[in-house]
């Protein structure tokens, strides 16, 4: 079993920016009195999101309800091995406010686990929501690869801010398994960026400066996107 050096909780206001890499650039340049590279800065991250053949999941998801969920199998780091450490997740949202659960595993121990083929995992709190998850919906399958490159920064002032921006992003429907390797269809055009913000209690000043002078320049990035996955 992996060891446990990672964060397993998170809560925070998350919203995404579909912006063009030119004014990134200029963001960036208003950031960079705020903001510093994060502790990992770079990652490759590959995610393979979990639905009912019939997509339940997705579909309640997308009447905007007060309370969603996603469930996905995350990686950081391109895989090597079914003994490579992979993340187990559920993404909540309610009333605007995401929250993020995981636990870690083999790759191979969370393929069966996620099957139910084998309950060969740690348990855990968190292990059992994920259990009640996989009873409510029941036959969860795996149903759609998503992967990206990833630059992290942090707030300088330790205010709970990060800032994520994900490029080369690519997704397919066929092949859903961490191990297949990195391919797929174009998310958007080779000239975008989706930027995250992701803050932990409400937005400081500077930030909230900040994106009123540039958010009518971005468009918040939803649905459109071409998958509701991401």
């Amino acid at each position: 079993m992996a060891k446990k050096t990672f964060k397993a909780k998170f809560q925070r206001v998350e919203i995404k920016y579909l912006i063009t890499k030119t004014k990134l650039k200029e963001l960036l340049v208003d950031l960079k009195e705020y903001l510093e590279e994060d502790d990992f800065p770079t990652s490759t991250i590959g995610n393979i999101y979990y639905d009912t053949d019939d997509y339940l999941m997705i579909r309640e998801s997308l009447e905007k309800p007060l309370y969603k969920e996603k469930l996905r199998l995350r990686t950081y780091h391109q895989i090597n091995s079914d003994d490579s450490e992979v993340f187990i997740e559920i993404k909540k949202k309610f009333q605007k406010v995401v929250y993020k659960r995981r636990i870690s595993a083999s790759l191979l121990d969370s393929y069966k686990y996620l099957s139910s083929i084998s309950n060969d995992i740690e348990e855990s709190q968190i292990k059992q929501e994920i259990d009640y998850l996989k009873e409510r919906y029941q036959n969860l399958l795996p149903k759609m690869y998503i992967y990206y490159d990833r630059y992290s920064m942090k707030d300088k002032l330790k205010e709970g801010v990060r800032i994520t921006v994900d490029h080369n992003i690519l997704y397919r429907e066929y092949d859903l398994e961490l191990n297949k390797g990195i391919y797929g269809n174009n998310l958007i055009d080779k000239d975008m960026v989706i930027m995250e913000i992701k803050v932990e209690q409400a937005f400081p000043i500077w930030l909230s400066e900040i994106l009123a002078k540039l958010e009518p320049l971005m468009a918040k990035a939803t649905r459109f996107l071409g998958t509701p996955f991401y």
